[in-house]
């Protein structure tokens, strides 16, 4: 008894999983997705550089595409996160030994 109890919401838990994994596949393979990702990937790259205050977003699409949104922000998060990130102890002329 105690074992059916367990097994139908493990089952139900389980088919929840399946659904939302495919869901996520078919939202990265739309047009929305992949425009999505390569803007918010340019913007995070832009953020790289001094003062840049660029934004690339479609304000319209990211409202209103959930692909888009979900591309725009997973760009944004990889390419971030792939970029070398200065470890110069705070440095604004370069290592000390240079000269």
């Amino acid at each position: 008894m105690l074992v059916t109890r367990l097994a139908i919401p493990l089952a139900a838990l389980a088919a929840a999983g399946c659904a939302s994994s495919l869901e996520a596949q078919q939202l990265a393979e739309s047009p929305g997705f992949q425009a999505g990702y390569g803007d918010g990937c340019i913007t995070a790259s832009e953020e790289d550089k001094s003062f840049s205050t660029k934004r690339t977003r479609d304000a319209y699409a990211f409202e209103n595409d959930r692909g888009y949104r979900a591309g725009w922000r997973q760009g944004y998060l990889e390419c971030a996160s792939k970029l070398p990130s200065a470890n110069n102890g705070g440095r604004v002329l370069g290592d000390e030994n240079e000269y």
